[in-house]
């Protein structure tokens, strides 16, 4: 019997690539299309519909999200409990993901349940009951939340933000409790009646995807009859320009909230990858460059991160804290300290490495779950427009991490980290703040 030798590690293999599993894309009778991804060993299945509904349809600001929320509120032929009392019992899960393009609505089942789940699922997709008292019930929720939402000082940073970098539109991505009154039952199923139609939907199926499984998909999906209605064309929103670069909140309390951003491109530009590589070294992941200096070394904050938020027409970058009133400006300086460092330094050559194996081991293990596929699945139908899905975009990325030099990221700072691109919102307490 041969010995296993411990004193000797086992080789380091470099990842060079991700084997992405075949998406079979079946046309049904009705015009939609069904994308298949059969992965993994577990006998799950995730099931997503993909609606061409978005934040940009909306007449009054929050409709799409109350519309979305109402859904699984029971059907035209089951009341909520018995939807919910069904879900229960057969183990599934749903949710729903409102975007600012297209929305998608999930099912997570066992295998072997999908045929007795499936049609409830869609038909509270497709036919939702949209009762009054439904409405009313969750209008309170939702103003309750959003009083709630008014007192963080984390919300109101960014919600200030983001009318900083969306103009008028940012009531789309934060509405205002009165716009709860002027929604009507009436908005609601106009809205499900104009967008929910087969013309304007796609299918997702990832997981274990055996023959039976995909004919209860293509059965029940090709049941739903067609409208006679056109596909929804995108509606992209025109970011304004940024008059406003400072924007100050008086809020008393121990804490403030600092957000710091800027706009960028969409989803099929070449800097992608480039601005996702530079992120994660500035204020992407623990190790960053922001953790680091403001968390780590000077204390003035329990967390600091930076995020790219990129869909196919636009995006934005925020850098995004919580600390003590009388840190506030420090943070501002020390965040803009970093941008300027990496637009005049290289980054040495162990940091390189060791973002390159963080994200390439954070790949590794998100496509190790069977269930995670989906969500590429979903950007990859949203970004084609009914067009070819392509996942090739993963390895490409891989390729970029692997070859990216310090150089690289050199010039992607210099390109996208001009302190006069950037707004800085505050809410803070002023007797407080660190003159």
């Amino acid at each position: 019997m041969n010995m296993l030798d411990r004193s000797v590690c086992p080789p380091i293999r470099d990842i060079q690539s991700i084997v992405v599993p075949e998406v079979e894309t079946i046309s049904l009778k009705n015009g939609s299309r069904l994308h298949c991804m059969n992965v993994g060993i577990d006998e799950v299945v995730r099931v997503t519909v993909i609606v061409g509904v978005g934040l940009d349809v909306q007449k009054v600001p929050l409709s799409t999200r109350m519309m979305s929320s109402l859904l699984f509120e029971g059907t035209k032929d089951m009341t909520q409990t018995e939807v919910a009392e069904k879900f229960d019992f057969y183990g599934a899960r749903k949710s729903i993901l409102p975007g600012m393009y297209a929305s998608s609505y999930d099912l997570i089942s066992l295998t072997r349940h999908l045929p007795k789940i499936i049609d409830v699922f869609v038909d509270s997709v497709f036919s939702p009951a949209l009762r009054v008292d439904d409405f009313n019930r969750l209008s309170k929720i939702m103003k309750t939340n959003m009083k709630d939402l008014s007192k963080r000082v984390d919300y109101l940073s960014d919600k200030n933000l983001d009318y900083m970098l969306f103009g008028k539109n940012a009531r789309l991505i934060h509405p205002e409790q009165e716009d709860i009154d002027k929604l009507t039952v009436d908005d609601l199923q106009k809205l499900h009646s104009d967008y929910f139609n087969i013309e304007n939907v796609e299918f997702v199926a990832c997981g274990m995807i055996t023959d039976e499984v995909k004919k209860v998909l293509i059965d029940t999906f090709s049941a739903i009859a067609p409208s006679g209605r056109t596909r929804k064309t995108d509606k992209p929103l025109v970011l304004p320009e940024m008059d406003k670069k400072y924007n100050f909140f008086h809020k008393t309390g121990v804490q403030a909230g600092v957000c710091i951003g800027r706009q960028l491109f969409g989803r099929s530009d070449k800097d992608e990858k480039g601005m996702r590589f530079l992120n994660t070294v500035f204020g992407g992941y623990f190790g960053s460059r922001l953790s680091s200096n403001i968390r780590e070394e000077k204390g003035y904050t329990y967390g600091i991160y930076s995020d790219l938020s990129i869909n196919k027409h636009h995006g934005t970058m925020t850098i995004s804290t919580q600390c003590d009133n009388k840190y506030v400006q420090k943070v501002i300086d020390e965040t803009f300290k970093e941008m300027e460092i990496l637009c005049n330094e290289n980054v040495p050559d162990n940091e390189l490495e060791r973002v390159k194996n963080y994200l390439l081991g954070t790949m590794c293990s998100t496509y190790g779950n069977a269930l995670a596929w989906n969500s590429e699945m979903i950007r990859a139908v949203t970004s084609a427009n009914g067009g070819d899905i392509s996942l090739t975009y993963i390895n490409d990325f891989i390729d970029y991490i692997r070859s990216v030099s310090a150089d690289d990221v050199k010039k992607m700072a210099q390109k996208y980290y001009g302190k006069d691109d950037f707004g800085v919102s505050v809410v803070a307490d002023k007797d407080k703040l660190d003159k």
